[in-house]
């Protein structure tokens, strides 16, 4: 279970020890990583690069099974000093492998904020819980559509680099129409005015090709 603080309180972290999870997450902050730094002597820190540093908790807080808590410093373009705690419950890896580990979530971020923006899901609420449900269920069929799009249809091109957002509101509501001979499609036709006619034609090709489209 990875998260940042916003889920690393004491309380939080016991309850998914207890629950047999393996925790990698950043406890809450308030004035505890600076009572920290002040017991790491300068020399235990490790340089991790992009000036950040990370070491060791001297007397670290007790949760129900083992961890490890490191403390992160780092510089901010202002230069100013910031610290984080990052507790772990891999013992094996050592402490820079932590940090990047813990650095890797950012890639789920990634995706859920594209989500939000990209499927727009903050904009849409439903007042019951059965009809939010099913906006949650169509959304991840959506964000799914759109992963898939990427690996069939657009893993080269100028479009390559788009993300959920642009995909979207860019390129997959161009305007065109389907043309079937009975129950099977026969043309596709696009608007060639739009700018990226060219290229979702190319990437349609591409996408009949993956399935062996006749």
């Amino acid at each position: 279970m990875r998260s940042d603080a916003g889920f690393g309180s004491d309380a939080n972290i016991d309850y998914a020890l207890e629950a047999h999870w393996q925790v990698l997450t950043k406890n809450k902050g308030g004035r505890r990583p600076e009572a920290f730094a002040r017991q790491i002597p300068d020399t235990t820190w490790q340089d991790l690069g992009q000036q950040r540093w990370v070491a060791s908790v001297v007397h670290p807080v007790t949760y129900v099974r083992p961890t490890q808590s490191l403390l992160l410093r780092w510089l901010t373009e202002k230069q100013l000093t910031k610290y984080a705690i990052v507790v772990c419950s891999v013992l094996k890896w050592p402490p820079p492998q932590v940090i990047t580990e813990y650095d890797d979530r950012g890639a789920c971020e990634t995706e859920f904020q594209g989500d939000k923006t990209g499927l727009q899901l903050e904009r849409r609420r439903k007042k019951q819980l059965a009809a939010q449900e099913a906006l949650i269920l169509l959304t991840d069929l959506a964000h799914n559509l759109l992963a898939w799009c990427r690996h069939w249809m657009f893993a080269e091109g100028a479009l390559a680099q788009y993300g959920p957002l642009r995909l979207t509101e860019d390129v997959l509501c161009l305007p065109g129409r389907l043309l079937f001979e009975g129950e099977r499609l026969s043309e596709v036709h696009l608007n060639q005015l739009h700018p990226h006619a060219a290229e979702t034609a190319s990437a349609l090709h591409r996408l009949l090709d993956h399935f062996g489209y006749p």
